[in-house]
Order: structure tokens, then sequence, then C-alpha cells
């Protein structure tokens, strides 16, 4: 019964320190978004939370050569590159417009503490 109840306070602790640390890491994103699709050299972003009756655009996002890629997670650590970006995996991503009002991706952090996808 001890060891159970050590376990259970150790899964807690757990929890409350990942989230401490995902807040204080990634403080400063842009926005939370899922990979709703990945072309050639662009990400497709739509939002995590869907209401019923609200409609929602989706954001194009260009990968360049500059653009960071990076994941947070057992599985997302692998992720170093725009190949290992997959459709339906959360991500945050840092961008800025150019002058030909196209959205250039700074950086892309996935984030699933548990990627299946």
């Amino acid at each position: 019964m001890k060891f159970l109840k050590s376990t259970i306070q150790l899964i807690i602790v757990v929890i409350v320190v990942w989230i401490a640390i995902d807040f204080i890491r990634y403080g400063n994103f842009d926005e939370k978004k899922k990979i709703e699709e990945v072309r050639e050299d662009t990400l497709v972003l739509g939002v995590l939370k869907v209401e019923p009756n609200a409609s929602y655009m989706l954001l194009e996002v260009k990968v360049t050569d500059e653009t960071k890629v990076s994941g947070f997670g057992p599985k997302a650590l692998f992720v170093d590159s725009f190949e290992g970006l997959k459709k339906g995996q959360k991500v945050r991503v840092w961008y800025s417009t150019n002058a030909n009002n196209e959205n250039i991706a700074e950086k892309v952090v996935v984030y699933h503490l548990f990627n299946f996808h």
C-alpha cells in the first residue's frame, strides 16, 4: 500500500513539473495549432479547440531552411526537421510576415507528451 501511495505521489509531481517546464519553456508562443496538412514547404495549421457554431480560417506558414523544428515529449524528441512533421500533430509556431505578406515560420515545436501520429 505504501508503494502505491508513493507511486501516485510521484506521478502527480511529474505532471506538475511537466506543466511548469512547458509553461516556462514555451510561454512566449504565438499560437497553439494542429497540423491539418503538410505540403512541400508549407504547413497548413488549424485551431485546437473548435466551437460548433464558429468558423475558422486555416493558417498557412512557409517553412524555410532557417526554420528551427524541434519536439517536446517522448516521441516528439526525435522531431528535428520538416520531414518529421505530420498531419494531426499539435504544434506551437513562431512566425513573422515578410514583404510579400507570407507567413514565414521561425520555429516549430511539436509538443505532444505522447505523440501517436
